[in-house]
């Protein structure tokens, strides 16, 4: 038998920012919370903020080692300091994933981001469809860290989750937002809502 969620959690993956809010279900006044995600600020050091910019940045080999990334691990940083990094080396930074998801001219599932970058080798390069699962990994991955002293029944995993799409999203749109979810390690379960 498996036990009922603690939480309802509510995403919205942004084309400029995602965002969490949460209601706990194990309490009759609840009220909506909004969750504070973890996310890199500079190459030393990681914050919260009340969003996630929608933002992905590529590092250097030695941009990722000051960083403390792995070499065998993912590499794209999400969040703060990829939107700055979009400024200053726009060709190792993805944004605007959530809008390729809804672009019928392209095969969202190739490797083409970011668009016209002339930095990266095209080996480099990931899909909306991977773009998009990043960010929602990011977001599960913050909850995880923040809900563990819970244990598994606090895992993001084991909530109600939910997520925003906009009403122009086609049917192909809102299932690659599933196939991104599902890419994320997301339940199951999850659902879509316009």
């Amino acid at each position: 038998m498996t036990k009922a969620s603690l939480f309802s959690i509510g995403i919205d993956l942004g084309t400029t920012n995602s965002a969490i809010a949460y209601t706990r279900l194990t309490d009759d006044d609840s009220i909506s919370e909004t969750f504070h995600p973890a996310q890199w600020e500079s190459l030393g050091s990681i914050g919260q903020a009340s969003t996630l910019p929608s933002f992905l940045f590529l590092p250097t080999d030695a941009e990722a080692s000051q960083a403390g990334l792995d070499e065998g691990g993912a590499r794209w940083m999400v969040g703060g300091f990829a939107r700055k990094q979009s400024a200053e080396t726009p060709g190792r930074v993805v944004h605007s994933a959530k809008s390729w998801l809804c672009h019928h001219a392209v095969d969202r599932s190739a490797d083409f981001l970011p668009w016209a970058s002339g930095i990266l080798a095209e080996s480099e390069k990931i899909s909306p469809l991977y773009a998009s699962a990043l960010i929602l990994a990011t977001l599960k991955a913050s909850w995880d860290q923040q809900f563990a002293d819970l244990g598994p029944q606090g895992a993001f995993s084991a909530q109600q989750v939910t997520i925003t799409v906009p009403a122009s999203f086609d049917a192909a749109a809102q299932k690659l937002t599933l196939e991104a979810a599902q890419m994320a390690g997301f339940p199951d379960n999850v659902r879509l809502i316009e």
